[in-house]
């Protein structure tokens, strides 16, 4: 192997390090965010161990197209030094591009369908009211069949 696709891999397991801290503070910030006895909350620990596992095959995959899956001493150890990296210069650039994508994309669309919902729930109960008063002249038909049927049972 030459020492230019050394070099190529060894800044690919560095990529894949960055990218898995990645994922990784990205489980654990939706961790931190849910509340406290939420379904999130609790299958936490089985999304992290996924999520880690995702990582692992990933990985490998791309030890795989790169070096056709041979496993050096180093690739532990470069992807240990992209999530030091991750860490140290890239977590607050992630960091800021979450929040701008969720308030530039995820925070609308969210809006749109709270929207959807209440005119949904709006139809819905206009429909209710005209029902109600449709029935309205049979509550009292209603109430003295009820009344008439206990009297007998009595």
């Amino acid at each position: 192997m030459t020492l230019t696709a050394q070099f190529l891999s060894l800044l690919v397991m560095i990529a894949s390090g960055i990218v898995g801290a990645a994922c990784i503070d990205l489980v654990r910030t939706i961790k931190y965010y849910a509340p406290p006895r939420s379904f999130r909350r609790k299958g936490y620990i089985a999304l992290e161990l996924i999520t880690w596992l995702i990582l692992g095959i990933a990985s490998f995959y791309l030890l795989f197209k790169v070096r056709a899956g041979e496993w050096r001493i180093v690739d532990p150890i470069a992807q240990l030094a992209g999530f030091y990296c991750y860490q140290l210069y890239f977590q607050s650039v992630f960091r800021f591009g979450g929040r701008l994508i969720y308030i530039i994309l995820l925070r609308p669309l969210w809006l749109i369908f709270n929207f959807f919902v209440s005119i949904i729930r709006w139809i819905i109960r206009a429909l209710m009211r005209v029902v109600r008063l449709l029935l309205l002249p049979f509550r009292p038909l209603v109430k003295k069949t009820k009344q008439l049927r206990l009297k007998k049972k009595g």
